[in-house]
């Protein structure tokens, strides 16, 4: 009894070891980022850059007075450190400045290559404000974020690539990393103030969900010419190299006077669109949002002449000549129908005096056929 009584025992406390060590193992851990490792990188900017007691990172760029341009920042921490048990990592990142943040995140392995994000993957972007997870590409190798934004993004491994090797996304290995940091690209006069901070790796397991969405992107053309007469109809879908089939309902946000989207992504242009641009909003499986800005062109038929300058655009209808209003009486269905039905008797009564005269004159040519075989039956035989 007692050697069953300690089996039990055994069997519940590795019960209770298997429920709260794997959860303790994917807890993710701010990292520690001390401002002695802290290092900086220009071509020409200032950059100030400074860690505050809770670990956030403080940094400021500036390109006031330099020739026209591009400058680039770069701030990196080195530090040795194992993650190759991570599968993401999160960043909260607050925009002081009146402009828009263009940044991207490197991280540096010990065989001294650099990783950065793919402009083929997709980050997760999230408004402190509004809490819509927003999937985010970069464009021209910088993520941009709006000016006052106050927010997390977090950072899939599977949306990296080694640096100018764009084959490479989402087939590389972290491993052992010597250091990570953030670079950011602006133009002459301008200046940047941003801080970062709750740095945090997530562990695989965690990341699991957001890395399964960093190939997710929308189809869908990206301008679409404003119809002179009738519709203009356009179909936009979500694809991904995943072979999950994600839940997608699209919206237009805002909404625009002409135009109008189904839940599955079929466009509809009217006459009356006026807007220059319109943003298609997919929203995947409830809570991850794609956006699309779709440029709304004037129709070129408009501008097209003949050789002697007339114009073939299609007319307005207040430049048509009216003819019959839907109003107007000849326009009713009962009317139609008693047209047709007049034609119809018209028609008959035409085919029967047809053949009343024909009757009539077969009759005629009978007689006189018979009074000339009467005359001949009366003469006298002659030889």
């Amino acid at each position: 009894m007692i050697k069953k009584w300690k089996q039990l025992t055994l069997v519940a406390s590795l019960v209770v070891l298997w429920n709260v060590y794997p959860i303790q193992a994917v807890q993710a851990e701010q990292l520690k980022v001390s401002e002695n490792k802290l290092h900086e990188w220009n071509n020409g900017a200032k950059v100030d850059a400074s860690v505050d007691n809770q670990g956030s990172i403080q940094i400021n760029t500036s390109t006031q007075g330099l020739q026209k341009g591009y400058y680039s920042a770069y701030v990196y921490e080195l530090q040795n450190r194992d993650w190759s048990g991570y599968g993401a990592l999160t960043l909260s990142i607050r925009n002081e400045s009146d402009r828009k943040l263009p940044l991207n995140i490197v991280l540096t392995r010990a065989d001294k290559t650099s990783l950065t994000v793919s402009d083929d993957r997709n980050v997760i972007v999230v408004e402190k404000s509004t809490g819509h997870a927003e999937l985010i590409r970069p464009v021209s190798g910088l993520i941009a974020l709006e000016p006052g934004f106050v927010g997390q993004i977090r950072i899939p491994f599977s949306s990296l690539m080694v640096q100018d090797k764009a084959s490479t996304a989402g087939q590389v290995n972290l491993g052992k990393v010597i250091g990570w940091g953030i670079t950011t690209t602006i133009p002459e006069n301008a200046k940047l103030s941003f801080r970062i901070g709750n740095i945090k790796p997530l562990s695989k397991k965690q990341a699991v969900v957001e890395n399964g969405l960093t190939t997710l992107q929308m189809t869908g053309d990206e301008r679409v010419v404003k119809p002179v007469a009738g519709e203009s109809i356009v179909q936009y879908g979500v694809q991904s190299s995943s072979e999950e089939t994600p839940d997608v309902k699209f919206q237009l946000t805002p909404p625009v006077q002409g135009a109008s989207i189904t839940p599955d992504g079929l466009l509809t242009l009217h006459t009356d669109v006026d807007a220059e641009q319109a943003t298609i909003r997919a929203l995947v499986n409830g809570k991850w949002n794609l956006t699309k800005t779709v440029m709304l062109d004037r129709s070129s038929a408009m501008n097209v002449q003949e050789k002697d300058g007339t114009p073939r655009s299609i007319p307005d209808p207040s430049e048509v000549t009216k003819v019959l209003s839907p109003a107007d009486p000849l326009m009713k269905t009962s009317v139609g129908w008693f047209i047709r039905l007049l034609l119809t008797a018209a028609g008959i009564h035409g085919l029967v005096l047809y053949w009343m005269w024909r009757r009539q004159r077969n009759a005629q040519g009978g007689r006189k056929r018979r009074s000339r075989s009467d005359r001949q039956a009366r003469r006298p035989f002659r030889m």
